[in-house]
């Protein structure tokens, strides 16, 4: 089920696809908007800062909210907005850049441990939230197509079966949601992410653990470069593969998808 301030965004978007908030165009100011959609406004604030994260709008002080379009190229996002420090609970203020740094170095390890026990259920779970990304792109709904990846995401921690790594993932679930929608914003719905999943899912399918980890890794390098974050070759620590070798896989019980 959406939350609130999802349903308002797709609500918003699908103005935006279908023309009747043209680009260039301003939405009607936010107490009214929110009041012709029946939320509040706390609620309509969130619903618009995803949709600027995707680059479907441009949030300006004062000047209001002005629709971007679903246009594609480079300039469809301002650097600034890029760039922009993102603030988590958890762990205080993080540039992009250090959102990538922090899950290469553990969605790879949680992507390993979920590809060494991995059961039907999960594996069918994630080959759909896959195909719910590549018909999310298709369509150019950048919305569900950043929710589908971020449940896969999501779920291959939870797929770890590590209560600790479920928990670090929980904790940073917000940062990773905006980090993975900046490539949109920046390239609009190319295909280039459905491929990558499918990359993941079939090394998971495989029962390679440490494939599993590499394909992710490589996935998260393309993210960067996707956003315009160039993750140079001296970060070492950061960029270098991880061996993996997991003996004697634990079952996870199947009440983790529910």
């Amino acid at each position: 089920m959406h939350s609130i301030p999802s349903s308002v965004a797709q609500a918003l978007q699908q103005g935006i696809l279908s023309g009747a908030y043209p680009s260039g165009s301003r939405l009607p100011p936010q107490r009214e908007l929110a009041e012709s959609l029946g939320v509040s406004r706390a609620s309509l604030r969130e619903a618009l800062t995803v949709l600027e994260t995707l680059g479907l709008v441009d949030i300006l002080p004062s000047r209001g909210v002005v629709v971007r379009g679903p246009q594609v190229g480079a300039d469809r996002a301002s650097a600034d907005r890029l760039h922009r420090p993102f603030a988590t609970p958890a762990l205080g203020t993080l540039s992009p850049r250090q959102l990538i740094e922090l899950r290469l170095v553990l969605e790879p390890g949680w992507t390993a441990v979920a590809a060494a026990r991995m059961q039907a259920a999960g594996l069918r779970h994630l080959q759909w939230l896959q195909q719910q990304l590549a018909h999310a792109l298709a369509r150019n709904d950048l919305l569900s197509a950043a929710e589908a990846d971020l449940h896969f995401h999501m779920l291959l921690a939870q797929l770890s079966g590590n209560p600790g790594l479920m928990a670090m993932a929980g904790q940073l679930e917000h940062a990773i949601g905006h980090s993975l929608r900046l490539p949109f914003a920046r390239n609009g719905a190319d295909d280039h992410p459905a491929h990558e999943h499918d990359a993941i899912v079939q090394a998971i399918a495989a029962g390679d653990a440490a494939a599993s980890a590499e394909a992710m890794r490589a996935h998260l390098l393309s993210s960067a470069r996707r956003s315009g974050i160039d993750l140079a070759a001296s970060d070492r620590a950061v960029a270098d593969p991880v061996s993996f070798r997991l003996v004697s896989p634990v079952s996870i019980s199947e009440g983790v998808l529910e």
